[in-house]
């Protein structure tokens, strides 16, 4: 178990103490401050460069303003950021001296491991489920491989379902389940996938997202199911490459209307990841997935994979998955106690993935961490480039 649980023992007293500080209040932090603040008393964040004075009601300080409070209150930190940020991030807080795991860890870790060991409970940061490889774009470098799919098609509702139940049979509480694609809004049953989840699942999610360009006008139903299950969307703006200016407007005014939340990103530039275009041969594998920064795991036919590419490269580019690239957790739940189980998840997605440390994919996907320095034009369209 040490190599395991690495957080000292004293983060145990959390549930008496209950005082905990996100740094991060960017995607991550938004996402699961409003959870946290359920359960843990949190007296303020912490943000690098510009910020907002108060976000959620809290103050909002840089790390130079909170370190002396940090250290005086005895604090614990955790890092609401993707990876390759926690990096910069963790070399700051040792400089200004606190230690890695026992004043401060990554958010992905303490939401696994803390709730496993103090309160026996497998819970999870974030999770995608891959719902469609239907598109209104044909991106290029799309790295989900969109383009390179045999054919265009709906995962089946009862596909989704079963997915859907294996993984909370093995899952007590994730922060954010995110639906995506391809256009999540293209999938004929996509009112039923979301009552579905919602009803059955929805008191075990922090928080229903779905990952959209922007290109499609949800219908009246659609709409309905989103506001009964606070569902929000991540928008990627790709009008740098495309010039669908006016249908984007369409549809955020069609959510502003209807009271949904959603965040629009502007994508100017990608990494572009090479595979299946070209070839690509990771010298150190295991370090490349590590550097990668995808903290987008994904479960699909009950199948737990390090990353969405993992996937969508055995989805829809017929890449030869080994079988210990993915966790089947109807197995793992099989063979194991509830606890052993977890802890096997747990190994899994902090990327203890197999025996060789690394996916199958990692080999031959450039990835988008700092080992990459191939930048494309975000959005970059095959054929027709309007919509």
């Amino acid at each position: 178990m040490e190599k395991i649980f690495k957080l000292s023992e004293d983060w145990g007293n959390l549930p008496d103490q209950g005082r905990l500080v996100p740094f991060g209040v960017g995607r991550i932090g938004r996402r699961v401050i409003p959870t946290l603040m359920k359960e843990f008393d949190i007296p303020f964040l912490i943000d690098n460069g510009k910020h907002e004075e108060k976000i959620y009601d809290l103050e909002v300080l840089g790390i130079d303003e909170a370190v002396n409070r940090l250290k005086a209150e005895g604090l614990k930190i955790v890092v609401t950021t993707v990876r390759y940020s926690y990096e910069d991030i963790s070399r700051k807080l040792t400089e200004l001296g606190f230690e890695e795991y026992r004043d401060y860890c990554i958010f992905e870790r303490f939401a696994q491991e803390w709730n496993l060991r103090w309160k026996n409970r497998c819970v999870l940061s974030k999770i995608d489920t891959v719902i469609t490889s239907r598109c209104s774009l044909k991106c290029i470098n799309c790295n989900m491989f969109i383009g390179h799919a045999a054919e265009s098609r709906d995962i089946e509702l009862d596909s989704l379902k079963r997915n859907f139940d294996i993984f909370f049979d093995s899952v007590d509480y994730v922060y954010e389940y995110t639906l995506l694609g391809g256009e999540p809004f293209i999938h004929k049953n996509l009112t039923e996938i979301i009552s579905y989840i919602g009803e059955t699942y929805g008191e075990r999610i922090g928080r229903i997202n779905l990952i959209s360009n922007g290109t499609i006008v949800p219908n009246d139903e659609v709409i309905h199911m989103m506001l009964k299950y606070h569902v929000t969307v991540h928008i990627s703006d790709y009008t740098c490459s495309v010039p669908y200016e006016k249908k984007l407007k369409e549809v955020t005014d069609r959510f502003s209307q209807a009271g949904i939340e959603y965040y629009v990103i502007p994508n100017n530039t990608w990494k572009d990841i090479v595979y299946p275009k070209d070839t690509y041969t990771a010298a150190d594998p295991k370090r490349h997935m590590l550097l990668c920064g995808h903290s987008t795991h994904s479960v699909d036919n009950g199948r737990l994979y390090w990353c969405d590419p993992a996937f969508a490269a055995e989805c829809f580019t017929g890449f030869p998955s080994r079988e210990d690239d993915f966790l089947d957790l109807a197995e793992n739940k099989k063979k194991h106690t509830k606890f052993e189980a977890s802890v096997h998840i747990l190994k899994y997605l902090l990327g203890d993935v197999n025996e060789r440390g690394y996916m199958s994919i990692c080999e031959k996907c450039a990835g988008v961490g700092r080992d990459n320095d191939r930048i494309v034009q975000a959005g970059l369209q095959k054929g027709a480039d309007t919509v």
